[in-house]
């Protein structure tokens, strides 16, 4: 559980991602928009990079959280379906955090993120071990299975770029690339 500072400065971080993008997320932004000492920045996040990998920690597992559910949809390919379906929902839900996971360097530490991701790598390496989806190694799950999705939000996040008139579209090509062989 975060501490109401830590919050308000995570929060702050997200808007100033929002309004500036990542290289407007200064201290000084910071303290500025979250009410904060900058003391209190370094004590809780140790940098702007200390603060950057708490940040994409915690959006990563938001995100895989919103995603969970749709592995339950019924069959597999309902499920990578509803998959494609809950991440581009989420991204339209959650921009800031869209944004700052696009835009932000890789610093999450990486066992908190296969942590995070584990229920996901989980059904996809059972399902693929049952015949039900192509065997791919688990390392391709983001750039098969949601890098369609990926480029669609990025697009989205630029502007100009409907995802509800992607959905369906993405969901065909990612179960076109999943679906088992034969």
């Amino acid at each position: 559980m975060r501490s109401t500072g830590q919050r308000a400065v995570l929060d702050a971080a997200l808007a100033l991602v929002d309004e500036r993008g990542l290289d407007g997320v200064t201290i000084t932004a910071l303290t500025a928009r979250s009410g904060v000492s900058n003391g209190s920045v370094y004590h809780h996040f140790g940098s702007r990079a200390g603060l950057f990998a708490v940040l994409y920690g915690e959006s990563f597992a938001h995100c895989v959280a919103a995603m969970v559910p749709a592995l339950d949809a019924g069959d597999a390919e309902a499920a990578v379906r509803a998959l494609v379906a809950r991440y581009l929902d989420w991204v339209v839900e959650h921009p800031g955090r869209a944004r700052f996971l696009y835009g932000a360097p890789l610093t999450a530490d990486p066992a908190a993120k296969a942590e995070a991701f584990a229920p996901v790598a989980r059904w996809f390496a059972e399902r693929m071990a049952a015949g039900e989806l192509r065997a791919l190694p688990l390392w391709a799950l983001d750039p098969v299975v949601l890098g369609p999705a990926h480029e669609c939000a990025r697009r989205h996040l630029l502007g100009g770029f409907d995802l509800a008139d992607a959905a369906d579209f993405v969901a065909d090509a990612v179960w076109a690339a999943v679906a088992p062989l034969g």
